[in-house]
């Protein structure tokens, strides 16, 4: 069993990581060199959105945490259609990239 600590020691690596993929996508890449990191971009944060959810599965419910809800809820209707968050960042982050 991992430790909690093994665990977050590991989301600060992925984040940093992330971080330094971004800062190389700001540079001047040839073609090749560009889809490489954007794709190792892309591993990375799908990894570290599942390596969220399972150290924090509740404070990371997409059910609870949407981040945006595509319609209104219908009047006398309680629930609201929502997005799953980690597919809603992901699908940003390929659109700012230009994926």
């Amino acid at each position: 069993m991992t430790s909690i600590d093994d665990r977050l020691s590991e989301i600060r690596w992925l984040r940093n990581e992330i971080w330094r993929c971004r800062r190389l996508l700001k540079t001047d890449l040839s073609g090749a060199e560009r889809k490489g990191i954007e794709k190792r971009l892309l591993e990375q944060l799908s990894a570290f959105e599942r390596l969220l959810s399972t150290t924090f599965p509740l404070a990371l419910n997409p059910k609870v945490n949407s981040t945006k809800s595509t319609t209104p809820p219908p009047s006398g209707s309680s629930e609201a259609p929502i997005e799953n968050a980690a597919m809603a960042s992901s699908s940003s982050f390929s659109n700012s990239i230009g994926s």
